[in-house]
């Protein structure tokens, strides 16, 4: 194992749009084919969008339609895609995360540090808090693949938490996801 800090600080590749003219004939183009996720499938605005919202935190066009998801009207953005962009900011000094225990003692640990800063973030994530926010068995991914659904959980805070400059104060789909639809009703 190598103690080597590697960087990734050169900008992605791919399209320079231009003019706004340029950017909605690309979001034309990208809607009327298979490469737009089923959510920008004929919505050209909302493909030129999510484009801009990936090129605020350094996604290349391609990239962002692929990465950036609109849940409940605001943009977040999948969690590979979030630890990439922390990866490649020149802040960041390393993110590392594990699972463990099993069953109901499982637990997601994501440690994330930033250069310069003399501690790591650190958060964990476990089974407990998953029923406190009554996402634990709940259908979907939450049951499919629990591990899973528990890394992204930890990584979302952790790295919201250590580089919010990065990630612009998006947070990670599968967080959106968990959130009510409908606003809760304060008790009277």
């Amino acid at each position: 194992m190598t103690t080597a800090i590697s960087t990734n600080t050169t900008p992605a590749k791919g399209l320079a749009l231009q003019t706004m003219a340029d950017a909605m004939k690309f979001g034309e183009m990208v809607a009327a084919s298979d490469f737009a996720p089923k959510d920008f499938r004929g919505k050209p605005a909302s493909c030129v969008l999510a484009i801009q919202a990936g090129a605020e935190i350094g996604l290349s066009p391609m990239q962002a339609l692929q990465s950036i998801a609109v849940v409940n009207g605001r943009p977040s953005i999948f969690g590979d895609a979030a630890l990439a962009v922390v990866k490649a900011s020149p802040v960041c000094e390393y993110v590392t995360e594990a699972v463990e225990g099993e069953g109901e003692q499982m637990a997601a640990i994501c440690t994330a540090k930033r250069r310069g800063y003399p501690t790591p973030t650190v958060v964990k994530f476990t089974v407990a808090d998953a029923k406190k926010a009554n996402l634990w068995g709940k259908t979907g991914p939450w049951t499919q693949y629990p591990k899973r659904m528990l890394q992204m959980r930890a990584r979302g805070f952790a790295l919201r938490d250590a580089f919010p400059d990065a990630l612009r104060g998006m947070v990670t789909a599968e967080e959106a996801q968990d959130y009510p639809t409908t606003p809760a009703t304060p008790e009277p």
